[in-house]
């Protein structure tokens, strides 16, 4: 670990998985604001309007990758999250341990352990504690703001092909069109592409069982891994991953199940991430599959 500026953020931290390197930014959040690999572009998408800002009472979406809980509400998830954070760095491990502390309008404690895997991985711990003095109800939910121009790819559950009872819970948000030429509906995937000329947003969740889903741009691909729990109760109608597309950027992003979580009580929600090049261009669910079996 070593200390970096970076777009303008003046504290930042440095860690590196082989040759994957993530930046963290210790003035807002906690937030990972770079993600490099083979000293690529930026994996992330980083708003040029607020990179290297903090302070203020407006939420910001600065970009990189966050921890919210679900499911979403207005203003309880737009909490800000513009003030320095706390963290510690562990060198046995070379974890890097980051927590915003209890925000003061939800009670809400938010924390990150990121610790480097070797070859190209990182293990993320996200921690949501309740410090209220009631019990509440949520899910983790890790947000990954990935740079323009890529494709996300989803695994859709598969099972017996003669079952009687559905096996996928699929949720659509009200502004998306399930006509978009931006969706792909496969037989084992379904791909949504960031297109920086098509304004409008387009969202989608399922119980995603294979416990992963995947960004691919430039060739280069993030893939996140995470265990989908078959039995639990998820958010937004099953969710246990979903994906947000715009004009600028798109977000890959998982979820724990719902909770209630009793006073002093906390949520560890674990994703794996491994970055990977030799992506060819992916148009297709052959494409994907070509890469994901």
């Amino acid at each position: 670990m070593k200390k970096v500026e970076f777009m303008g953020w003046k504290n930042c931290l440095e860690i590196n998985s082989g040759e994957f390197k993530l930046i963290i930014t210790a003035e807002i959040g906690p937030r990972i604001i770079g993600g490099f690999l083979n000293g690529g572009e930026n994996i992330f998408y980083v708003d040029p309007e607020t990179a290297g800002s903090s302070g203020g009472t407006a939420w910001n979406i600065y970009g990189g990758h966050r921890l919210w809980h679900a499911p979403e509400a207005m203003p309880r998830t737009y909490e800000p999250d513009n003030i320095p954070i706390a963290w510690d760095y562990d060198e046995a491990s070379g974890t890097v341990w980051l927590s915003s502390g209890t925000a003061p309008c939800t009670g809400i404690h938010k924390s990150i352990s990121i610790e480097p895997l070797g070859n190209e991985k990182f293990r993320l711990i996200h921690i949501i504690k309740n410090d209220n003095m009631w019990e509440i109800e949520l899910a983790a939910w890790a947000l990954s703001v990935m740079a323009p121009g890529g494709i996300g790819i989803v695994p859709q559950p598969q099972g017996d092909k003669q079952a009687l009872l559905p096996n996928r819970y699929l949720t659509v948000w009200p502004y998306t069109n399930m006509a978009d030429p931006r969706l792909t509906w496969g037989e084992k995937y379904t791909l949504l592409r960031q297109d920086s000329n098509t304004q409008s947003p387009c969202k989608l969740g399922l119980n995603c069982e294979g416990g992963w889903l995947a960004y691919v741009n430039n060739g280069t691909a993030l893939i996140k891994r995470f265990k989908h729990m078959v039995d639990a109760e998820y958010p937004d109608n099953g969710c246990s991953v979903e994906v947000y597309t715009n004009h600028f950027m798109q977000e890959i992003e998982t979820l724990s199940p719902l909770y209630n979580l009793a006073p002093g009580e906390s949520i560890t929600h674990i994703e794996e991430w491994e970055a990977k090049d030799g992506f060819g261009t992916i148009e297709t669910e052959a494409d994907a599959s070509r890469h994901f079996g």
